[in-house]
């Protein structure tokens, strides 16, 4: 008898973001980058995304179909279905409502966050089952994505799409995505899901905790980061739940496309370099410098690097105290970002004290980010928590020495000479305080004047970062994917 041949895996993944159709942050390019691995591993790989403006405005789209009816509350609303190509062989299926998503920002604009986001990724998660309809894209999973796309989970549990399992990704708790009173009829679930076992949360709705309840298997970014959100300190008020979900919750790091972050083939760069010929990366730092506007006297010093969004997750407080520590030390810094007004002038009166020295880059650049991450000597991520960074990750690609907080997927991925691991990727401190990143720099001030101690923590640095490869991350993902989706189908599925 011949063997039956064993169909591929079809994985839809329904995110706010996915690199380089939509990116706003780590989200985007985590999703663009997994979409295209599981394909290379075989599976058939979709991807749902809102059909922002700068989309529409700037890819190839067509129209796969018009004026859906996706019902929100009372209202019916008229939804097309667009397709782009994300990556070679992998579509990406677009929700198209202008009102909500044909805006010139994905989230908000420089006024702050929209008011009605809630209502608008309600509606981006409803019209995901139409647009698999529309498309023939019938999914044996949906990997969902943080808040954004939370509400897949229940609506897939009250049988939305009937043997389609969902594993739901959370790239950061500290989102949870509330929904206030008088917006809950617009999830349109029975009200058993609007219990403190399901939904409920301090008198609102929760999408993040919709997809942690309701999700077949959850995911976070980091094996450190699963662990933390399982505490009181870091679980944002969902620690019991996950503690109660915890057989389902696994950390797999988040990994990097090697063919997209190498300092070998990257066109940005003043000059590329390899592992065993480092010398364009004098070039890189030349180059920078130039460009930031700083001092041609730092070629012999070293220049801490930070490429961040400015909120206060990300440690800039604790940065912007211990900055004058590292100018003490004859440090130059390099601040690429964007993000918190009161943060941005902070920044910037730091530039104006100290002409030469320091720059400030008040911008979301993503060509610029990879020339500090080339032109750097050391890269600052002194986040309050990380559920995993990957500019860590790249900077260690690219023979940068990160300076980061031992928290989350930072300390899962830089080894620290003082702990043991020689001879070292990076440099971490523990407790939250700017005197504790300024220790941790005047180490790293240490090994820069230490030639021998450079070159092997810079060699070893870009040896790791081939370890953080996205091809890894996805083969954990597709284990999970294949035994959740095995699961859900049952026994016949074997």
């Amino acid at each position: 008898m011949a063997s039956k041949t064993k169909p591929p895996l079809k994985v839809l993944i329904a995110a706010s973001e996915a690199a380089p159709l939509a990116k706003e942050g780590g989200l985007g390019d985590v999703v663009g980058s997994l979409a295209p691995a599981l394909a290379e591993l075989g599976c058939q790989a979709a991807v749902a995304l809102p059909a922002y403006r700068e989309i529409t405005d700037n890819a190839p789209v067509r129209r796969v179909a018009a004026d859906l009816p996706v019902r929100l509350g009372d209202a019916q609303l008229p939804v097309n279905v667009l397709e782009a190509e994300l990556a070679s062989g992998v579509p990406a299926y677009l929700v198209q409502y202008d009102p909500f998503f044909g805006r010139f920002g994905k989230y908000g604009d420089r006024f702050g966050a929209y008011g009605d986001n809630d209502e608008r990724y309600i509606l981006f998660s409803k019209a995901v089952f139409p647009l698999i309809h529309a498309t023939g894209f019938a999914p044996d999973v949906i990997l969902a994505n943080d808040w954004q796309t939370g509400l897949i989970a229940p609506l897939l549990h009250n049988g939305a799409l009937p043997g389609c399992a969902c594993v739901f990704v959370i790239h950061n708790l500290g989102y949870l995505g509330l929904v206030p009173g008088h917006h809950v009829h617009m999830l349109g679930l029975p009200d058993r899901y609007y219990t403190f076992e399901g939904l409920e949360f301090w008198g609102s709705m929760s999408l993040l905790k919709a997809g942690i309840a309701y999700a077949d298997a959850l995911v976070t970014v980091s094996p450190t980061y699963a662990r933390e959100i399982q505490t009181p300190e870091m679980g944002a008020g969902l620690d019991g739940l996950l503690r109660h979900r915890s057989d389902r919750l696994h950390g797999i790091l988040n990994g990097i496309d090697p063919s997209q972050w190498n300092p070998e083939t990257d066109p940005h760069l003043a000059a590329n370099y390899s592992i065993k010929d480092r010398s364009g990366k004098k070039d890189c730092k030349r180059d920078l410098l130039a460009r930031a506007g700083l001092s041609e006297t730092l070629m012999g010093r070293p220049v801490m690097g930070m490429v961040t969004r400015l909120v206060s997750q990300k440690g800039i407080d604790i940065f912007l105290v211990a900055a004058q520590e590292m100018l003490n030390m004859g440090m130059g810094l390099v601040v690429l970002g964007s993000g918190d007004p009161n943060y941005e002038q902070a920044l910037t009166d730091l530039a104006l004290a100290n002409p030469g020295i320091v720059s400030a880059i008040i911008a979301f650049d993503p060509a610029m980010s990879r020339k500090v991450f080339a032109g750097s000597d050391l890269l600052c991520v002194p986040s309050l928590y990380e559920p995993c960074g990957l500019t860590q990750m790249y900077a260690m690609a690219y023979g940068t020495l990160p300076v980061v907080r031992a928290t989350g997927g930072l300390a899962d991925t830089v080894a620290d000479p003082k702990d043991g691991n020689f001879p070292g990727t990076g440099f971490s401190f523990g407790p939250y305080w700017a005197g504790d990143l300024a220790w941790a720099a005047s180490r790293a001030r240490d090994a820069y004047y230490t030639p021998a101690v450079w070159e092997a923590m810079t060699t070893e640095a870009m040896k790791t970062a081939r370890n953080f490869s996205r091809d890894h991350s996805a083969r954990q993902y597709l284990d999970l994917l294949e035994r959740v989706a095995a699961e859900k189908k049952g026994p016949s599925a074997a």
